[in-house]
């Protein structure tokens, strides 16, 4: 589960190299990374598709045909993206979202012997949830500081990021129902999450 932060960065060309090998989910913005090295066997956008901030209409566009793309959003699926829906946008607690399912409830035919979360909001959460779906046993974020100020794309870019509060429950419960787990040095999942090295992860 790739993220955009500025760790992602610091990682070698032989890393890259070796996480191309593997499959990897990708989201939002990381388009916006330019040269990155890295190729998503999965794309997921979490944002809206004719927000006024910086998602717009261009992002979605730029993701390459031959990339499977999940939407995740309120509204309608761009062409060629298989839709997921959103939960309310007031469904914050995980209590109170109850064992709807990401991609759907598991009475609208989910398997319920599956686990799955409810959205929390948060790209990494929603490729987690994908994954989960698609028969994954193990998971690995990186790139998910959840930091207040910079991306690998803009190391300037500031975004208000609320790991404490509103989204701790999620992850808590990503903790206990799906295999994840952070190999993002000094993320403020690492709490969560436990935390091991990309590297250590990729000679397993």
């Amino acid at each position: 589960m790739v993220g955009n932060g500025p760790s992602m960065g610091l990682l070698t060309p032989e890393i890259k190299k070796r996480m191309n090998k593997e499959y990897l989910f990708m989201g939002s913005r990381f388009i916006d990374w330019k040269d990155s090295g890295l190729k998503p066997s999965w794309y997921i956008l979490t944002e809206r598709k004719q927000t006024t901030d910086w998602m717009a209409e261009k992002t979605y566009n730029k993701v390459g045909a031959s990339i499977a793309k999940f939407w995740v959003d309120w509204q309608p699926a761009p062409t060629g993206w298989v839709a997921i829906p959103h939960p309310p946008s007031n469904a914050h607690d995980v209590l109170n979202y109850g064992t709807r399912c990401l991609m759907g409830s598991c009475a609208d035919g989910v398997d319920p012997g599956k686990p799955h979360l409810a959205h929390g909001k948060d790209t990494p959460l929603a490729m987690a949830q994908v994954a989960a779906y698609m028969g994954f046993n193990e998971m690995f974020l990186l790139g998910c500081e959840t930091t207040t100020v910079g991306k690998v794309y803009d190391t300037t870019m500031a975004r208000n990021m609320h790991v404490e509060g509103i989204m701790e429950p999620y992850y808590q419960r990503a903790k206990n129902e799906l295999p994840m787990t952070d190999c993002t040095p000094d993320g403020k999942l690492n709490a969560i999450l436990g935390y091991r090295d990309i590297e250590e992860v990729l000679n397993a």
